[in-house]
């Protein structure tokens, strides 16, 4: 993310702690999925806090195996796992149906990101105090389509209201982070996602019923 590796790695120990208050409240696995984001997203700004170390400190081996691993992380692992989780949370099933086409997409992007990841390692550097990564990923605007709908979508379509919020947010950040911080909106929008998956604890809390999107 931006400003530093210390933002980074405190956001990402206060995502534990909340990740670990979640797990505590899971009430049937079929929860499982939804309540591992936060960890995940722990796990991925760990790792951008180890990256901005090692950029400081010129560690290429360190620098090529974090960068390429965010951008796995980013163009790969969420597109497909947050359609899967919100799947298995969701109990209607026409919108678990829906949620599962809307996988499709997030399996598109996902074998976009590896081609191009394949024809062209990621790279990073720090630019205005963040990080911006070099890549072979072409963000055309249907590309930002399908990463919306495969990313945020899903929690927009669940039944449950405290899951919609997680979504709200985290697509307000995506478009904040994509007109202000246009060179390292990667990194940035990340950042805000992360903060933004800690809302999903307000579902562990409160199971409210109450769909945002009605479907017949």
């Amino acid at each position: 993310m931006c400003f530093s590796a210390e933002a980074s790695f405190i956001v990402g120990g206060s995502l534990v702690v909340i990740g670990t208050a979640i797990i505590k409240r899971i009430h049937a696995k079929n929860e499982i999925p939804v309540a591992l984001i936060p960890l995940i997203f722990a796990a991925q700004q760990t790792m951008e806090g180890l990256l901005w170390i090692s950029l400081d400190s010129d560690n290429l081996q360190a620098q090529f195996w974090l960068s390429n691993s965010y951008g796995v992380f980013v163009g790969v692992i969420w597109p497909l796992y947050v359609p899967f989780a919100i799947y298995f949370a969701e109990t209607d099933n026409t919108r678990k149906k829906i949620i599962a086409f809307i996988g499709l997409s997030g399996l598109l992007l996902a074998l976009y990101t590896v081609i191009g990841i394949a024809r062209q390692p990621v790279t990073a550097e720090i630019i205005n105090n963040s990080i911006y990564y070099e890549h072979d990923v072409h963000i055309y605007p249907v590309v930002i389509i399908f990463y919306l709908v495969s990313t945020c979508l899903p929690f927009l379509l669940s039944g449950f209201k405290n899951l919609h919020l997680a979504g709200f947010v985290i697509m307000i950040g995506f478009f904040v982070a994509l007109l202000i911080y246009t060179k390292t909106f990667v990194s940035v929008w990340c950042f805000f996602a992360a903060i933004a998956s800690a809302l999903i604890f307000l579902y562990f809390n409160n199971r409210i019923r109450k769909p945002l999107i009605p479907i017949p």
